[in-house]
């Protein structure tokens, strides 16, 4: 075995040690997601950041405006929303079909 060959199995060594951690990392990450959105508690403050960030608002207003709206928006869905969905798609859902049902029950009442 040559001394370059210890080298390179060692890098392939600590590589799989590092993509092993992440991994480890990414699961626990969506284990806690699922964990925190799937309360009443955690739901709401998901909601929260949504309309922060604006991701049911319209993104065309004034010039100046828009460039926020969309950077904002697009912030959130890639870091906030992205990763809920991945962990499990049916909070987004249940939060959508809650904000619909809340619509539709204010333009009954109006």
């Amino acid at each position: 075995m040559t001394p370059d060959a210890g080298f390179l199995e060692e890098d392939k060594r600590e590589a799989d040690e590092i993509k092993k951690e992440q991994r480890r990392e990414a699961e626990q990450f969506l284990s806690d997601m699922r964990k925190t959105f799937g309360t009443a508690h955690g739901k709401r403050i998901f909601t929260f950041l949504l309309e922060q960030g604006g991701v049911n608002a319209p993104l065309f207003s004034r010039d100046a405006d828009m460039y926020r709206n969309v950077a904002v928006h697009d912030f959130v869905v890639e870091n906030i929303l992205s990763a809920v969905v991945t962990a499990d798609e049916e909070i987004y859902l249940s939060i959508i079909r809650e904000r619909a049902e809340k619509l539709r029950h204010q333009e009954e009442t109006e």
